[in-house]
């Protein structure tokens, strides 16, 4: 993996379903970095020092991801000086009723879920905005942390881009996890599209 440069790695999330941040913490570590775009971090950036200080303090991130499940990965980019920038909208675009039927606290209506269709799609068309413009802005490989469902073969940004390694949780036939396995086996596979 070390030997050839690709210009992004990306690593499926499962936004928390197992731990993530081991997996990115070892690849973190491997690669060294110097941006990590974030699905996570939707639209925080963290560039200065300063950034990172008030974050710090603020020990917010949004009413969709908590401070505490970003935390282990600003506290170690802090440390290393890596860029973390956030590559979504603020709560992932949703509103306070559509937050609510994400967190399956209320059930949508149809309306509702033409409209997370809709934003989903412009989530997308966002992340891949980020991607061009950050993508000739380090020598190093640039980390993206993004939701594994977004790393299917025939999404935007993978029929997109030509040049990436992906690393994403998968059963044990190799198929990409976006939920807990049944089997309860969890592994990480690896596909590298460089043209």
């Amino acid at each position: 993996m070390d030997s050839e440069i690709v210009k992004f790695v990306f690593v499926g999330d499962t936004h928390g379903f197992i731990d993530d941040f081991s997996k990115q913490k070892e690849i973190i570590e491997r690669i060294n970095p110097r941006i990590i775009l974030s699905e996570s971090m939707q639209d925080i950036s963290l560039v200065t020092n300063e950034d990172y200080i008030k974050i710090f303090q603020r020990k917010k991130i949004s009413e969709m991801i908590s401070f505490e499940e970003m935390e282990p990965l600003m506290k170690l980019c802090h440390k290393k000086k890596i860029k973390l920038i956030g590559m979504d909208f603020h709560n992932f675009g949703f509103n306070e009723k559509l937050q609510k039927i994400v967190k399956g606290e209320i059930k949508p209506l149809k309306k509702d879920i033409n409209e997370i269709k809709r934003i989903t799609k412009s989530r997308q068309t966002r992340h891949l905005e980020m991607l061009k413009k950050f993508e000739n802005k380090s020598k190093n490989s640039i980390l993206v942390l993004i939701g594994a469902w977004h790393l299917s073969e025939d999404s935007l940004i993978m029929k997109s881009l030509k040049n990436y390694k992906i690393i994403f949780p998968c059963d044990k036939h190799g198929k990409i996890l976006t939920k807990p396995s049944k089997a309860g086996d969890i592994h990480y596979c690896v596909r590298v599209k460089n043209e």
